[in-house]
């Protein structure tokens, strides 16, 4: 553990003679942080101030701004299921920019995982979810904070995990256990991000802060009993819907989306309010 006090001064003094609009390596990057006993993340945070961007993230100037790239490193990730969806959605963020995770999964991969979720290989089957996505988004970004919980959301623990968080991504299967996060987010004052899939269709909206949608979309009691039918194709589709609306939502503040349905046996995306 390091016991260097950062210096956020001279930290500031060093990248106030860069240009703007220039680009850092990740090892300029590591290199500023070892110097000045800062971490990754705040050495990046201090960049984008400046407009000085990230080469890891340089793909996504012109599209996203500067400040918005910034709301995206401190944006802060509940995810509760780590399968298809969760491993997808946490997969794509990770890469676009979102600082931090705390990931909820109790189960562990199977072989009929392997059709379609990311993190599941011939390797990490037998392994938990959680620990297996949290210990390879630290592989794609080690500048992200990760938490990997091996545990299942209850009503109980819920409140807990969901403090401090900015957002409760559901990647849940059942619409009993949907219902049980949408309320606790709505309890916690913060947005719900949902998505669902089933064969060829995907289900997403996002409300800030979260509201009621599910009891009048999906009314219809959950027996859980079978597992469903799902493509990979559906699942990628389903959580690339889910993260742009995630980043949209934090690039404008728009506080709840129209539902979008993806139907890839046409294929088609409409949006309906819900």
């Amino acid at each position: 553990m390091s016991c260097v006090k950062p210096d956020v001064t001279a930290f500031d003094m060093e990248i106030a003679a860069i240009r703007k609009g220039s680009r850092l390596s990740g090892a300029a990057i590591a290199n500023l942080a070892q110097k000045y006993g800062l971490s990754l993340k705040d050495v990046m945070l201090g960049l984008l101030d400046r407009d000085i961007w990230p080469e890891r993230f340089c793909r996504n100037a012109g599209i996203l701004s500067a400040r918005e790239m910034r709301l995206l490193l401190e944006m802060r990730v509940f995810m509760a299921g780590c399968g298809g969806l969760g491993g997808a959605v946490a997969d794509m963020l990770a890469r676009t920019g979102i600082g931090m995770f705390r990931l909820c999964d109790p189960d562990v991969f199977e072989e009929t995982n392997l059709n379609r979720q990311l993190f599941c290989t011939e390797k990490t089957l037998g392994r938990p979810k959680a620990s297996v996505v949290g210990a390879g988004l630290l592989g794609i970004a080690s500048h992200l904070t990760v938490e990997a919980l091996e545990i299942a959301a209850t009503e109980d623990n819920l409140p807990a995990l969901l403090r401090d968080m900015d957002v409760a991504i559901d990647c849940l299967d059942s619409v009993k256990a949907k219902k049980m996060l949408e309320n606790a987010a709505q309890k916690a004052g913060i947005a719900y991000l949902h998505g669902a899939v089933l064969a060829r269709e995907g289900l997403v909206w996002l409300d800030k802060p979260a509201g009621r949608r599910l009891e009048r979309l999906y009314p219809q009691a959950d027996n859980g009993a079978e597992p469903i039918p799902v493509l990979a194709g559906t699942v990628c589709g389903t959580a690339a819907l889910m993260c742009s609306m995630l980043v949209r939502n934090a690039a404008d503040g728009e506080e709840h989306s129209p539902v979008l349905h993806l139907d890839l046996s046409v294929p088609e995306i409409e949006g309906f309010d819900g």
